[in-house]
């Protein structure tokens, strides 16, 4: 199954019997019969059992083994591709090889290159290695088939992929890392792994390093225990890792065959390479020459994904305790810099606190930046300055932040003053110069504080927000250091829910309204932002696909569709709206200030994100 750039693959596990080929053979028959991916990868020698020993000798057995296939072959139902481990006797030596079959032909043939022959092992008793070979085809059931470096190529899908055997992930240098460099962003690798206290963390991070340093999706399967036990037992661990990321993990004994299926973004795997300088200049490297073996994916009309679609993929799935923490650690230590580097007559900070999660969450690492410092939260020039439209219940919950922290509080009413401006200019309308005139008000007088206080100003708003251009150019869009730029609103919420249940349980209360209230800039009546520019999980989530995935119109709207309960005509407002907003607001990310980078991406004009203000994107 295969649908805007995202293959379903799948690792296997059969029941074998070690030296029964015909039970073998009709296992896996069911197993491919039942799968709905595109491709799915079968163990080392599966056909045999990698403990065959000695029966690797026989004829009959090797011959047995390639009726078998080709069995297989006639009788299946699946239409993908799949990999089949294999004894194959070439020119009176036997290699330990990897079968790539669709649709009742053998696409490729790939030998086992490094042979273990250690401990438990000794594989150079039976089989030679396929390192450095001169052959780049057999003659397998009556046809000329492709042998050797092999790389499986849809050339229209961008999809590249390659196939290694079990000790060639453990080599200093595996046939996957050159491959990757020749353009391969898809590996398979078919394993027999004998199973031993502590093994299984270190092929977790081997199957995870791999994906990462390669810039690939690397799917690895295992025999289970129905191999020999005589000496070692197997386990059937399975690993689907993609860029450095675990997608999916079983490392379960299971007593009768077993599949592990996942979807994998291969555009997005691309869109992340075609930005990494160190993987282009490492072309220069690659040591073997490829046969490229055509295969096509054709799109799937009824593609469904393994798993739900997370509706936050920007928030951790795993580690989430230690990731959130050190999103603060990395807040609070990039404000303590930036306070650190400047003369101490001009390091108090000054902030804006309107009630709401940004501000809140800027004073929080405020005070955390000061104490860690051993300075006096007074330092820290907090100031409301409600206007006619300004909630009651914002503004009290802006001044009991202030107070219960013990922070310098200011109030400083701005409707007199907008209202005055707004006369000098011949404007009376409550309109959008009427909404702008508040925030840039506001920003005037947080600057003119920093001069008469000794400080600098800092920013609130946040990485949906500076995404989305709900910002006021020179207003709010404008400070001395947006310590919150990196976070996007869905960062933001989980943040303030960590402080409310950890150093700062004391303002639980507070933070806990803050967190239920409608987000609201407050700048007209009855304003609330998420019914101007949709939710704000939606926003992140299509921010996120798009910058870190490189996702287009279309696939976002699929991918809307899979993860929200939304109509079609909603999927389509949100998707235009925010690459209406997104594409015509860079004119207010090109004079950013300065803020920490926390997640994977950014906007920053300086360090990660670079677009012209005057660019066309239809």
């Amino acid at each position: 199954m295969y649908k805007f750039g995202i293959l379903k693959v799948a690792a296997a596990t059969p029941k074998i019997v070690v030296g029964d080929i015909e039970h073998n053979k009709k296992e896996i028959l069911t197993m491919l019969n039942q799968t709905e991916a595109g491709i799915i990868v079968f163990p080392e020698l599966t056909i045999t059992g990698y403990t065959a020993s000695d029966l690797f000798y026989q004829e009959a057995f090797i011959n047995e083994a390639k009726k078998a296939i080709r069995w297989i072959m006639k009788e299946t139902t699946y239409q993908g591709i799949y990999i089949l481990g294999a004894p194959l006797d070439l020119y009176g030596i036997l290699y330990n090889c990897a079968l790539v079959i669709q649709k009742g032909k053998v696409l490729g043939v790939i030998p086992k290159h490094y042979l273990p022959n250690y401990q438990e092992f000794y594989e150079k008793r039976w089989f030679h290695t396929g390192f450095k070979t001169q052959m780049k085809s057999i003659k397998l059931f009556g046809e000329t088939v492709p042998f050797g470096y092999l790389i499986f190529e849809d050339a229209d899908e961008n999809i590249r992929f390659g196939v290694e055997v079990c000790q060639d992930l453990w080599a200093a240098y595996s046939p996957s890392d050159d491959m990757s460099l020749a353009g391969a962003n898809l590996f398979f690798n078919l394993s027999a792994s004998p199973e031993r206290v502590g093994k299984l963390s270190v092929r977790r991070h081997l199957v995870l390093d791999h994906s990462r340093k390669q810039m690939a999706c690397y799917v690895y399967t295992s025999t289970g225990h129905f191999e020999s036990s005589s000496e070692v037992v197997f386990s059937n661990h399975k690993l689907i890792a993609s860029q450095g990321v675990m997608i999916r993990e079983d490392c379960t004994f299971h007593m009768a065959s077993s599949v592990l299926v996942a979807d994998v973004d291969i555009a997005a795997i691309n869109y992340q390479k075609r930005q990494d300088s160190t993987y282009r200049d490492m072309h220069m490297l690659i040591q073997n020459q490829y046969q490229f073996i055509a295969v096509k994916f054709d799109e799937s009309a009824d593609y469904r994904f393994e798993q739900a679609l997370c509706q936050k993929p920007f928030l951790p799935e795993e580690d989430e305790e230690e990731e959130v923490e050190l999103a603060n650690h990395l807040q609070t230590f990039g404000l303590i810099k930036r306070i650190e580097s400047l003369p101490e007559q001009s390091s108090k900070v000054i902030l804006g606190i309107s009630g709401g999660l940004d501000s809140a969450l800027a004073l929080l690492v405020s005070y955390q930046a000061m104490k860690r410092l051993g300075r006096d939260p007074k330092d820290i020039i907090a100031v409301t300055m409600p206007a006619k439209v300004t909630s009651t219940t914002s503004n009290t919950i802006a001044k009991d932040l202030m107070n219960k922290l013990g922070v310098t509080a200011l109030e400083i009413p701005i409707a007199e003053s907008v209202d005055l401006h707004l006369k000098s200019i011949d404007h009376d309308e409550k309109d959008v110069t009427y909404e702008n005139a508040q925030a840039r008000m506001r920003t005037l007088i947080l600057m003119d504080l920093s001069n008469k206080y000794g400080g600098f100003v800092l920013g609130t708003g946040d990485l949906s927000e500076i995404a989305l251009g709900w910002m006021t150019y020179n207003g709010d869009q404008m400070s001395m250091y947006a310590v919150n730029a990196g976070l996007p609103k869905t960062w933001v919420q989980r943040l303030i829910k960590y402080h409310a249940e950890h150093d700062f349980a004391f303002l639980k209360d507070t933070l806990e309204k803050i967190l239920r209230a409608p987000i609201s800039p407050e700048l007209q009546e009855n304003q609330d932002t998420e019914h101007a520019i949709g939710r704000y999980d939606v926003n992140d989530f299509i921010l996120y696909h798009h910058l870190t995935n490189g996702a287009d119109e279309d696939k976002l709207c699929y991918l809307i569709k899979c993860a929200f309960n939304m109509k079609d005509e909603e999927i389509h407002r949100y998707v235009e709206r925010f690459m209406k907003r997104f594409y015509t607001q860079q004119f207010k990310r090109q004079t950013l200030p300065e803020g920490p980078k926390i997640l994977g991406i950014s906007l920053s004009p300086r360090g990660q994100y670079r677009m012209p203000s005057d660019v066309k994107r239809k």
